[in-house]
């Protein structure tokens, strides 16, 4: 009888106990999903220097293919509150159970983060349409040239952790060289690699240092028939502040903190920069207001920008025009290239929303250069407007 009784009121301190913590359970829930209602969406993460999933709508085609619930789930988990820390503690709580990579990045040697670029992660169909505009491109305007940067993970191979899968650019690269006249193509991957012990590309960012850039500078030059700038002949000075770049923030654990180093001309030519059509104007190619930021890497060239007009006063560039269509890699390249012209026109399709034929009717250019990191290239669809 005794024992009945003593079961009895466990069972009632278990029921209690449940009912208690159910009932914290949907209090927390229904806590969130007021806040996230009532708070106003964050459209950007500083941290992930990303857009964050807008909420989206309710129809019934999206409810009955399971898209909003989809997309729904997205958007609760991009906008949960102290959403840095649980990318941190997950991160950190991944490496503790021995994986190599979080969120696409391999955490490789000497501090270094690499981004996991596979085949299969690509659309081959879409690969192959900006091939194709490229060519058409290059075939229409024959002082044009292609430069194609490889990934940070295929050309710092030996960083990666032990069986590690290696990008998926192999394929891309085989394509370029089928499609696109050898003649035109400024050919970095095997200079990079001839460099691959020096710091080419940053260890906690996707980019290539400014170091990388003017090797690949170099080889331009040289193709171009220029003769090339000297290290010696740049005042060479780290920006100042430990950069942590996009792959960072990706995992926001892990690496070791960058410095950006910038190359100013000594005794060279005086700039005049116009940005955006008369947007502002600068007479340097670095914006050291975003060193300050959240992404300091934008302190060349103020970031990206969709149309920056460069003028050169140095009268020993026989007046030509370089234009130069590019994506972020290109912002720490142009200043180099910028020393051989005395008009430099740069332009990201991702924000000029016109034709580059269009372009070129407003910026005749006497040689041109088409510069994109090989796997922002295979997923830009703002190629077409090479069209």
């Amino acid at each position: 009888m005794m024992h009945a009784k003593k079961r009895k009121e466990e069972n009632g301190c278990i029921q209690i106990r449940f009912l208690c913590f159910t009932g914290a359970v949907i209090l927390l829930l229904s806590a969130f999903s007021i806040y996230i209602w009532l708070m106003p969406d964050k459209t950007y993460s500083s941290s992930e220097r990303r857009l964050l999933a807008e909420r989206p709508d309710v129809t019934k085609e999206s409810l009955l293919k399971g898209s909003f619930q989809k997309d729904f789930e997205t958007y609760l988990c991009e906008q949960i509150p102290g959403r840095t820390r649980w990318v941190s503690l997950q991160s950190y709580m991944s490496r503790l159970l021995g994986n190599r990579d979080v969120n696409g990045v391999y955490f490789g040697k000497d501090g270094y983060l690499l981004e996991r670029y596979l085949t299969q992660d690509f659309n081959w169909k879409q690969v192959k349409k900006n091939l194709r505009r490229t060519a058409a491109f290059v075939k229409k305007y024959p002082q044009a040239k292609v430069m194609f940067v490889p990934v940070k993970s295929s050309v710092l191979s030996e960083k990666l952790p032990a069986f590690a899968q290696i990008s998926g650019e192999e394929r891309f690269f085989e394509l370029t060289k089928q499609m696109i006249p050898q003649k035109q193509q400024i050919e970095v991957t095997k200079i990079l690699h001839a460099h691959d012990s020096e710091y080419i590309y940053y260890r906690t960012d996707h980019h290539w240092t400014s170091l990388g850039a003017f090797y690949a500078y170099e080889a331009w030059a040289k193709d171009m028939g220029f003769v090339p700038l000297t290290e010696d002949d740049f005042k060479i000075s780290p920006a100042g502040t430990a950069f942590w770049g996009t792959s960072y923030a990706k995992t926001r654990t892990g690496g070791e903190a960058d410095t950006i180093s910038l190359y100013e001309r000594k005794n060279g030519p005086a700039f005049a920069l116009d940005y955006n059509m008369g947007e502002f104007q600068s007479d340097s190619f670095f914006d050291f207001s975003k060193l300050k930021g959240d992404d300091p890497y934008s302190v060349f060239l103020g970031g990206n920008q969709a149309l920056i007009d460069i003028q050169n006063d140095s009268g020993d560039t026989d007046g030509k025009t370089l234009l130069i269509i590019k994506d972020s890699f290109g912002n720490c390249f142009a200043p180099f290239a910028a020393n051989h012209y005395a008009r430099t026109i740069i332009a990201d399709l991702r924000y000029v929303n016109i034709p580059v034929h269009a372009l070129l009717e407003m910026y005749p250019a006497d040689d041109i250069l088409i510069l994109y990191n090989s796997a922002q290239f295979m997923e830009d669809k703002d190629i077409r407007k090479l069209k």
